[in-house]
């Protein structure tokens, strides 16, 4: 019997002259007496050999096949890919839990060749209803039996006081985009599985002393040293992980922030949410980004708590307001102005809406503001009612999230009733991002506006992908098209031409088109020539406060 061949690779140090059946004895007796189990399983799929302690393990008498069927059902019932090379999961026989942590390998001969597989299979606890049991519950997460935010903190801070103080360590912080989208869409279960999968690709991809856990939800964390941290290694293997995650109703998008750590007497909880900070500051939608902490970060997000913290009292005491950009002919006549929101601080004087409106969105917040406006807005035209403005219409910006915290045709069907307004002064501008998350509910919802006597315009056209499409079940009244359509491209010609045919179009389909961001006599002349007859822009004004709009415009 030729023992290399069996052991190859594995087999690190024994005597070749040694009898090999003795040897093999003696190896069985070793393997008899270790406190793990071990499970061996030829090419074919099937058990040749296991050690009395997996026996015992899975409650099995003498029966190697009713061994290996009763471990091989554990594995599946759990999702476990074959070939996963750790995985931490409770078993439970006649009424007793048991924590196995189980590591598979392959057996090679000395040419690299698969010969065989082999399980071992660690009794992490004895009894989780025991007292090691409990301390496991209160560190560890039920779901993946990964370390929970608990004990991923205390881990973390056994590690940095007990390594190498040359050593550098990162914390790296996982995200999952839109993850509470797949638990509404496909429920809980679902969810389950793939964060379950997740902790099983992140088990088998760490070395032994990184520190891991499952912190919150969907976030996961991970303590390694700097020197190992590769970004493009990291990228392959999240996107291996989420290649089998995938399915055709839903993608898995992973954000990965990374923190470097300087101070190792810092609260591992401050480590977190700086590596997290890092997390939310990205906007690309790959299948796996990555961003490093650093401290501007901080400064945003401290900003931000601000910003939250602030917004509700801002509201109350009437601390935003309206600014009026006109919106003119080419002759500079005025037809109407976009309200945008300003907040008039009493100590920080006023706050552009590039401080706050994303944080606001991000928050979930915008809706508040936006109802606030239009109400500013109806209320102004109240005011104007009787006079030569009478004539000026106000146009109000809906978010996409407004759409599904508020019902938009009775928010402003009621400011019409109550400031006994003509609902043609107040036009309202839905922007293309948010027609074209839900096409069908939108074109009901404009619809029904005209009905009411609104004029709906379409914001931003052009700067998604689904524009041409969206016109065929969107009879909006007014298109505003960006001039940034054709600064931002390398291709100004063909967006010249592309911008032509659309203001043709919307003339043809019976809308009127506002070019907004004109700047120049030069720009001014040039949409002229296509045919634009309404613009909005810094050549004509700025946006201003409602006092110097009403002594500039005194009538429509």
């Amino acid at each position: 019997m030729n023992t290399e061949n069996i052991f190859g690779k594995n087999a690190y140090f024994y005597d070749k002259e040694y009898d090999p059946e003795a040897l093999l004895k003696l190896i069985s007796f070793g393997v008899q007496q270790d406190e793990n189990g071990y499970i061996f399983v030829n090419l074919d799929g099937r058990c040749v050999y296991a050690n009395r302690r997996a026996f015992s393990m899975f409650y099995i008498m003498d029966d190697l096949n009713l061994l290996y069927e009763t471990f091989d059902s554990w594995r599946t019932g759990l999702g476990i890919e074959e070939d996963a090379t750790s995985w931490c999961r409770i078993f439970v026989s006649a009424g007793k839990e048991r924590l196995y942590r189980v590591r598979y390998k392959r057996v090679h001969d000395e040419i690299g060749r698969i010969i065989g597989n082999v399980y071992s299979i660690q009794n992490v606890s004895d009894s989780l209803g025991g007292e090691f049991g409990e301390q496991y519950r209160l560190t560890h997460d039920s779901l993946t039996q990964l370390y929970n935010k608990e004990g991923f903190f205390g881990a973390v801070r056994n590690l940095l006081q007990n390594s190498n103080d040359d050593q550098e360590y990162v914390i790296v912080y996982s995200n999952i985009k839109d993850f509470k989208l797949i638990n509404q869409l496909f429920g809980i279960d679902k969810g389950n599985d793939i964060l379950v999968n997740i902790a099983d690709s992140l088990s088998q991809g760490v070395k032994e002393n990184d520190v891991y856990g499952r912190i919150n939800g969907d976030q996961f964390a991970l303590c390694m040293p700097k020197s190992r941290f590769d970004d493009k290694v990291f990228k392959q293997a999240i996107r291996e992980t989420t290649r089998r995650l995938t399915s055709a109703s839903y993608s898995i998008h992973i954000q990965l922030g990374v923190y470097e750590i300087k101070d190792r007497d810092m609260d591992i909880s401050l480590m977190c949410d700086r590596a997290y900070m890092a997390c939310k500051s990205i906007t690309k939608d790959g299948v796996c980004e990555i961003a490093w902490y650093s401290d501007d970060m901080l400064i945003n997000a401290l900003l931000e708590k601000e910003i939250l913290s602030s917004f509700d009292f801002a509201i109350i005491n009437r601390q935003f307001g309206i600014y009026l950009q006109p919106q003119v002919y080419a002759d500079g006549k005025v037809f109407g102005a976009e309200a945008l929101a300003r907040w008039i601080h009493p100590e920080n004087g006023i706050i552009q809406p590039g401080v706050f409106i994303d944080v606001l969105e991000k928050a979930d917040l915008i809706y508040k503001l936006d109802r606030y406006i239009w109400e500013l807005a109806a209320k102004q035209l109240a005011l104007w009612r009787g006079t030569p403005r009478e004539g000026i219409s106000i146009s109000v910006n809906v978010s996409p999230k407004d759409l599904y915290y508020l019902d938009i045709r009775e928010e402003f069907n009621n400011l019409v009733k109550k400031y006994c307004i003509n609902p043609r002064h107040l036009n309202i501008e839905i922007t293309e991002t948010a027609v074209t998350t839900d096409v069908s509910k939108c074109a009901k919802l404009i619809l029904g506006l005209q009905q009411d006597g609104f004029l709906v315009e379409i914001d931003d056209f052009g700067s998604g992908y689904s524009s041409l499409n969206m016109l065929k079940d969107i009879n909006a009244n007014i298109l505003k098209i960006d001039m940034g359509f054709l600064r931002k491209t390398e291709n100004p010609k063909r967006a010249q031409v592309i911008l032509n045919y659309t203001v043709d179009m919307a003339h043809e389909l019976g809308m009127g088109v506002i070019t907004e961001g004109v700047e120049t006599s030069e720009q001014l002349e040039f949409l002229k020539g296509m045919g634009c007859e309404m613009f909005q822009g810094y050549y004509f004004d700025r946006p201003m406060t409602v006092e110097t709009f009403e002594n500039k415009y005194k009538e429509a």
